[in-house]
């Protein structure tokens, strides 16, 4: 079976008899060859977006925030620390101390005006570093410890007790002094 055919110029070519299409399984194809990679578009950033570390980041702090605010009111109050003077105690006996001295009333009242200025400015550094101090008469409390000793030797360090006068003796032909109810 061969086939010709004629062509409008006088050659004539065989044509070659129709075949079957071969279903070739894809090993008999030519062998596809690996072709180079894509290149990247490469703009620096690798790894996780910013904004996954900013929200890491406020959620750290919300947690830090929430444990000190948790631990603020958890926590005690702190005590204040507390003591009390005898005020009543300490000027009445320095008060005492000068009426039974020998002392002239200027003199009186310039000591006294010294002491009253070294009680003042003690019960203010006693204050300075956080310590209340309360006047002791009205205190109820045995909880709250006395300072006034310690007062007591800090102002006398700064401002001495004043001495008693000497008493005369009494002269024999004075009589003695007559006491209540006799």
């Amino acid at each position: 079976m061969t086939d010709t055919m004629t062509l409008s110029r006088d050659t004539t070519t065989p044509i070659a008899p129709r075949q079957p299409e071969l279903d070739l399984p894809s090993t008999l194809t030519a062998p596809v060859l690996p072709s180079a990679p894509k290149p990247r578009r490469d703009n620096g950033a690798k790894g996780l977006p910013p904004s996954a570390f900013a929200i890491a980041a406020a959620v750290i702090v919300a947690l830090l925030w929430g444990a000190w605010v948790t631990k603020s009111i958890m926590a005690p109050p702190e005590a204040v620390p507390m003591a009390s003077v005898r005020l009543q105690q300490l000027v009445g006996e320095y008060v005492q101390a000068q009426a039974r001295s020998a002392a002239p009333p200027e003199a009186v009242t310039q000591q006294t005006q010294a002491f009253m200025a070294a009680l003042g400015s003690e019960l203010k550094r006693r204050g300075e570093d956080g310590t209340t101090v309360l006047v002791g008469e009205a205190v109820l409390s045995s909880n709250v410890p006395d300072i006034t000793d310690q007062v007591r030797k800090s102002i006398y360090a700064k401002v001495p007790m004043p001495a008693a006068a000497a008493m005369p003796a009494p002269s024999p032909a004075a009589p003695a002094p007559m006491g209540f109810g006799q």
